[in-house]
């Protein structure tokens, strides 16, 4: 009996006009998102190398572009292309705001949003009419009368009808795989096959979640109008008000300063620090540096005793500057995993996270990123910048301000060090996706369990 209502379920959805619809959507827009994002992928990737072979002996980094960004755009946009390192500051060009993560997260059209939004949307209209429709027109009561299990019924109507759904998925996936390999795309490079059979094992487990949430509100409903109604809210609710809400719910908790105050913040530390050490160092300006007499400018002399003034005002700023900016970035990172664990609330978050970071443009690929800066100003300031000098000169009033710099490394050669960035393991990415698979299988369970249960009491009369 069960194999015979799956035949029945799997030709009549292949026969139904929203069969046609969802495999020309779906051959109409994977393989040419993947196409444009990939040719946008080379673009950048031909604008880095280019940059890299010109850029030597300098403290400006440029970022790689990342090749699976073509599957999953997601935070590519956010991180900077360049960024250019100076004594106390580092410069970020080409970069959007980073505080919006699920705004950026959910924006080009890339293979991740068409499965989270399109697809998504067709899994749960799909199955919204499986139940009301059949009971709707009759047919649910003949089928009943035979000795056929509501327990049978239900499942072999899941199976057939999430069968159906895979078919233009795979189908528009494989055209879409083949037509980058034609292109020139490194699938079996750096172990990006194993990430992409990871990515659509993911996407086949989101469908199967709304799938069996689009079968729930079909086996509460006894109206088609009625049941794919409730399918299309529920699934804005989900895939919108969820994740579009989660970073103002966020920010209303863990209460951050905005960059621009944080900015302002660390520039009024900063000028505090420099007037005094310019205090300090003002009986050695007006010795060695003075305008006025003859035989007073000695920039040697000033340059070798200013050191063991300046020395510990110096310490003190770069120690001071440093625990500010790690003291803002914990408290970003803190509102940032609060908003996206509030995201998780919805399994288009939970997927959409996960598939973004085998992709490499997650929020893990963010903030990986900011520590190789981090550790990349570390080593500058070693070798460059802790030999590099500018002191400032105010008048009592405030109404003269001089400024003096200069550099002190030894010999006036530098060994500028390599940026090194390397993207994280497979492994590794991995770990950083298993809690949100195991919400997309509780997803599922609870999902499917509630259906089945209410499948059971459903009034087929």
């Amino acid at each position: 009996m069960f194999g015979t209502i799956f035949k029945k379920e799997l030709l009549d959805q292949i026969l139904s006009p929203k069969f046609l619809i969802v495999s020309l959507l779906c051959l109409a827009l994977i393989p040419a998102s993947l196409l444009l994002n990939y040719a946008s992928y080379r673009s950048a990737f031909q604008e880095y190398d280019a940059s890299q072979r010109e850029a030597k002996n300098t403290t400006t980094v440029y970022r790689e572009p990342n090749v699976l960004s073509t599957f999953g755009v997601g935070l590519e946009s956010v991180l900077p292309k360049t960024v250019v390192f100076s004594k106390y500051q580092m410069d970020a060009k080409g970069t959007q705001a980073q505080n919006e993560v699920l705004s950026n997260i959910n924006g080009k059209l890339d293979f991740v949003v068409i499965v989270s939004f399109l697809l998504g949307l067709f899994a749960v209209l799909y199955a919204g009419s499986l139940a009301s429709g059949e009971k709707e027109a009759g047919t649910l009561k003949l089928v009943l009368s035979n000795p056929a299990k509501r327990s049978t019924l239900i499942t072999a109507k899941f199976l057939g009808g999430f069968c159906v759904l895979l078919i233009p998925f795979a189908v528009s996936t494989l055209v879409g795989v083949l037509l980058l390999l034609l292109e020139g795309f490194p699938l079996f490079a750096a172990g990006n096959l194993a990430r992409l059979l990871a990515l659509a094992a993911l996407s086949v487990l989101y469908l199967s979640a709304l799938f069996c949430l689009g079968l729930l509100i079909s086996t509460r409903t006894h109206r088609t109008t009625i049941a794919l109604l409730a399918s299309f809210f529920v699934w804005i609710f989900l895939t919108f008000v969820i994740p579009k809400t989660s970073e103002p719910i966020a920010g209303l908790i863990r209460r951050v300063p905005s960059e621009e105050v944080m900015k302002a913040n660390r520039a009024q530390v900063r000028n505090q620090i420099e007037k005094e050490k310019g205090k300090a160092l003002a009986p050695l300006m007006n010795k060695y540096l003075s305008d006025q007499g003859q035989g007073k400018w000695d920039w040697d002399a000033y340059t070798k005793a200013r050191g063991p003034v300046a020395k510990e005002f110096e310490e003190r700023l770069d120690q001071t500057l440093q625990k500010f900016d790690a003291d803002y970035e914990r408290q970003k990172t803190a509102r940032r995993a609060l908003s996206l664990n509030i995201a998780r609330l919805s399994p288009a978050s939970a997927y959409t996270q996960s598939a973004l970071d085998l992709c490499h443009t997650g929020v893990p690929d963010l903030e990986n990123f900011s520590r190789s800066l981090q550790t990349h100003y570390i080593q500058l300031y070693r070798v460059l910048f802790q030999y590099q000098f500018s002191d400032i000169f105010e008048s009592a009033d405030g109404s003269q301000r001089r400024q003096m710099g200069g550099d002190t490394r030894p010999g006036g050669k530098v060994d500028y060090p390599k940026f090194r960035y390397q993207f994280p393991g497979f492994e590794e990415t991995l770990k950083d996706t298993v809690p949100d698979v195991i919400l997309l299988v509780i997803f599922n369970l609870i999902f499917f369990a509630a259906a089945y249960y209410s499948f059971i009491r459903y009034d087929v009369r």
